[in-house]
């Protein structure tokens, strides 16, 4: 009986299975990811603003402090809710400090939300992507090392263990 074929054959069987658990385990949380970065462009302008009640209390408390609630919930239903060149400019100024190469979770609420209201009122104009590129290749990177890194360890922790026991193995003549 060969053990050594035996015991690789048995590591390959497990980092398959080992592998695909990974990635079903992966699966639902990458497509929280996704759902999280296709949500904004599949909102109609007003709709995400409207139906935003962390965005929307957000923007009534830096922005419209003066105007009554009910008045700006009537506001921001319509097409374009927001339009006055004072607010634009704050955000703007909030954008051009924004730094969109860290990570999503690195962000504060305040750059979180005023990236979001800029994207809604301004979604033509290119301010990067933040959230898709570094989170994502971070996941993906984890789950990577994560799926092949457990097995190789294995891997190589059985191959020393099957070559210190060859050293007691009786020997043939």
């Amino acid at each position: 009986m060969n053990w050594r074929r035996g015991l690789f054959r048995l590591w390959i069987v497990g980092t398959v299975l080992f592998v695909l658990a990974v990635a079903f385990v992966s699966y639902s949380e990458y497509s929280e990811i996704k759902a999280e970065f296709d949500a904004p462009a599949s909102k109609p302008e007003a709709s995400t603003l409207a139906t935003s009640a962390g965005l929307a209390d957000w923007v009534h408390q830096r922005f419209y402090s003066d105007m009554p609630r009910e008045q700006f919930d009537k506001k921001i239903t319509a097409p374009k809710p927001i339009t006055e060149p004072n607010v634009i400019a704050q955000l703007e100024a909030i954008i051009a400090n924004l730094d969109t190469s860290r990570p999503y979770d690195e962000w504060t609420v305040d750059e979180l939300r005023a990236y979001q209201l800029y994207r809604v009122i301004e979604p033509n104009r290119i301010i990067g992507t933040p959230r898709l590129w570094a989170t994502l290749w971070r996941w993906a990177i984890m789950r990577a090392i994560i799926a092949f890194g457990i097995p190789l360890a294995v891997l190589v922790l059985g191959a020393s263990l099957v070559w210190a026991l060859s050293g007691f193995a009786a020997k043939r003549s």
